[in-house]
């Protein structure tokens, strides 16, 4: 492929698409409540360790309730992910309890960690010989931007792989391989990355929010507890559906161009 044959994402449609599918498709919406409420649910049983995730106040040592908040959260996500490229693409119901869905829930997990390990493992590498170059004080504080500009970099070199999560999530494994997804998106590594960037932010800012005033608000009660954990696991499935619906659009517009 020339450089001329490149065909360019078209990065605010694909952003102003997803946005408007996660808002304006209330069926999806209406099918994740459910999910919402289960999570919800175990919050009330195991002493809504969530909290610790909107007041550090409110964080207690490494617990069980903790790593079960953390991993049903993380789960409950990536369902969301998979669910919202199903239905965009292939037109799929809501699932979350057949075999097919928690085959596909592995293999997203699996593939998530693969691409955590890439980035990471260049940062670790660049704390390393700068170890060797600068002061361990001054090192200390030049960790937090290191780490981002590698994450960043690393991140936009790779982006082309992010394609292999809506893959998985509608069973479309032949082209899961290295140079078949570098093909697909080759020339978009820089809109893929930063859409999803932009993607992510509404949740940051609104999520921010959404802590910010129960700080301010200062009122620790159960009733008011609750509500902030409603709110922020509701936002956090949301979010999980933008994410969805990206990659779904993402998928769509690689594998049309890939055919012609």
């Amino acid at each position: 492929m020339t450089a001329s044959e490149i065909k360019k994402l078209p990065f605010w449609e694909i952003v102003a698409r997803s946005f408007k599918y996660v808002l304006k498709n209330k069926a999806l919406l209406v099918g994740i409540l459910p999910l919402i409420a289960a999570l919800v649910v175990l919050q009330m049983i195991i002493g809504m360790p969530f909290m610790c995730s909107i007041d550090s106040s409110k964080c207690a040592e490494s617990s069980w309730q903790q790593n079960l908040t953390l991993l049903t959260v993380i789960l409950a996500s990536v369902g969301v992910i998979v669910n919202y490229c199903r239905a965009i693409v292939i037109k799929s119901n809501v699932d979350f309890i057949s075999l097919d869905f928690w085959k596909k829930m592995g293999l997203y997990m699996i593939a998530s960690m693969v691409l955590s390990v890439i980035i990471v493992f260049p940062v670790l590498i660049g704390i390393y010989l700068m170890s060797f170059f600068f002061d361990p004080s001054l090192l200390m504080g030049l960790t937090t931007s290191l780490t981002v500009l590698i994450s960043v970099a690393v991140s936009i070199t790779i982006a082309p792989l992010f394609l292999v999560f809506p893959a998985i999530a509608v069973g479309d494994y032949k082209i899961i391989k290295w140079k078949t997804l570098f093909a697909m998106a080759k020339g978009n590594h820089n809109a893929i990355f930063w859409a999803q960037f932009i993607i992510m932010i509404p949740y940051w800012l609104i999520a921010q929010m959404w802590y910010n005033l129960y700080v301010v608000l200062n009122m620790d009660n159960y009733a008011i507890n609750l509500i902030f954990v409603i709110g922020a696991i509701a936002l956090g499935m949301i979010d999980a559906g933008f994410k969805g619906a990206f990659f779904a659009h993402i998928y769509q517009f690689f594998k049309v161009k890939d055919k012609n």
